[in-house]
């Protein structure tokens, strides 16, 4: 894992932490910021941004405050974003499409038990599209994976039919 010291003053430079949401529509500089957790008192946030004099991207994480309403709870802004000492560590980081699984309303009629509603290449397909992927390049990049990784496809069939991890 690749990381680098920003001095706090450079974050700010950056722009990093933003001081509002809107501040990511007008910046080249910052790319995501959401939140982690939720503290006791103040909410930790990741900020992805990216360096201007290498080019790279970063996160960090930092405590934000939280609107609390009418609770009395103190000021509920943490010191210097949580950040202790001059230097702040930051993560390089690089964007990837992932694939989670979850479960879905069902439209129209349910699939059989264990059988896809579609086939292996339009199912990637379409997840490679909603990345932003051309009709075309999705396609291409479905078949390639699918090449790429039968073996472990094959690997992950048979654990889950026939025994291993709660699926």
């Amino acid at each position: 894992m690749t990381t680098r010291q920003f001095t706090i003053s450079e974050l700010a430079d950056l722009g990093v932490p933003p001081s509002h949401p809107s501040d990511l529509e007008y910046s080249d500089t910052l790319l995501v910021d959401h939140a982690v957790t939720t503290l006791k008192y103040t909410a930790m946030r990741r900020c992805v941004f990216r360096a201007e004099d290498d080019g790279r991207t970063y996160a960090v994480e930092y405590e934000a405050e939280i609107d609390m309403g009418d609770f009395e709870v103190g000021s509920g802004r943490p010191d210097n974003h949580g950040w202790h000492g001059d230097t702040v560590e930051a993560t390089a980081v690089e964007e990837k499409p992932v694939i989670v699984k979850r479960w879905e309303p069902v439209h129209g009629q349910p699939a059989a038990t264990g059988q896809p509603r579609t086939g292996p290449i339009e199912s990637l397909t379409a997840l490679w599209e909603a990345t932003g992927a051309t009709p075309e390049e999705a396609r291409e990049a479905a078949a390639r994976w699918i090449v790429d990784h039968a073996g472990e496809a094959a690997d992950l069939r048979d654990e889950y039919l026939f025994g291993g991890d709660d699926q």
